[in-house]
């Protein structure tokens, strides 16, 4: 049970995290280019949301201690649903019909992985595997690089999007196998590495994303690579398994909460608006 309740407060701490990195975006200057750092660090705004950053993952380590990876992604998907609401007051957005079928299916995929798992510990992987991890997130720093420094487009914003949920995945996969028997293993475990690599990318690329696209599209992009990607590294790393026989309940709950996660998505890219700046630097 506690467990179940670190997912949905991690949920909460990340959907108003993003609206309100959504807001710092918007008011920081143009001419700050893909940086903005400096500026960054007077934000009482996006201060804030990293505050709710570092709890919705101290709550999602929590989790995935105990629950498989796929579960506990999932879960965090549902900060679409607390995203897709501030943004409406926040940030001006408009929730369309199939906005509120989509966060209705995340839903419903929720419950059915709440009865499909039960807690168990992840196995941990082999060394090779955990060092995989560690170039798997360099490559992803290079590639995003690559993306946000050559063009400013709201396509590049949900590309950035993307590597921001592959760096999310990792983190989980890292919070999920790594190893806390002692001090010296955790600072020495690759997956600790990858997993903090995972979660500097996240955190970065998320803010450049919110720069070039809707909160919506850029938050849906990013929480259905996370929950994806996440989820086939926890079943074909960490061990990760639905109950005996609930195996086709797990995979058609998973499914939901990815189709409402990219039903939001598309609706986001095809229409879904917020203001370009939300105030002044201040």
């Amino acid at each position: 049970m506690l467990a179940w309740l670190a997912v949905g407060a991690s949920a909460l701490c990340s959907g108003s995290a993003v609206v309100l990195q959504a807001v710092a975006a918007r008011r920081l200057p143009a001419s700050a280019g893909i940086g903005g750092a400096r500026w960054l660090l007077r934000s009482p705004v996006y201060l804030g949301a990293l505050a709710l950053v570092v709890a919705g993952f101290v709550l999602a380590f929590t989790a995935l201690r105990g629950l498989p990876v796929f579960v506990v992604q999932s879960g965090r998907a549902s900060s679409l649903a607390v995203a897709a609401l501030l943004a409406v007051p926040l940030l001006g957005a408009r929730l369309r019909a199939r906005d509120w079928c989509g966060l209705g299916a995340l839903g419903a995929g929720l419950v059915g992985l709440a009865v499909a798992v039960t807690s168990a510990p992840g196995s941990v992987p082999g060394l090779a595997v955990r060092l995989g991890a560690v170039v798997a997130a360099l490559l992803i720093a290079v590639g995003a690089w690559a993306v946000a420094s050559r063009t400013g487009s709201a396509r590049s914003g949900l590309l950035l999007a993307v590597g921001a949920g592959l760096g999310y995945g990792l983190l989980a996969l890292g919070a999920r196998v790594v190893d806390l028997s002692s001090l010296p293993a955790l600072l020495t475990d690759p997956a600790a590495w990858a997993g903090g690599l995972g979660g500097v990318l996240g955190l970065g690329l998320t803010f450049v994303a919110l720069r070039r696209t809707p909160v919506m599209a850029a938050t849906a992009a990013t929480v259905a690579t996370e929950t994806s990607v996440g989820a086939a590294l926890g079943v074909l790393v960490a061990g990760d398994h639905a109950r005996p026989g609930l195996t086709w309940l797990a995979v058609l709950a998973f499914l939901a909460v990815l189709g409402g996660t990219l039903t939001v998505t598309r609706a986001g890219t095809d229409g879904l608006r917020t203001p370009d700046r939300v105030g002044a630097p201040g």
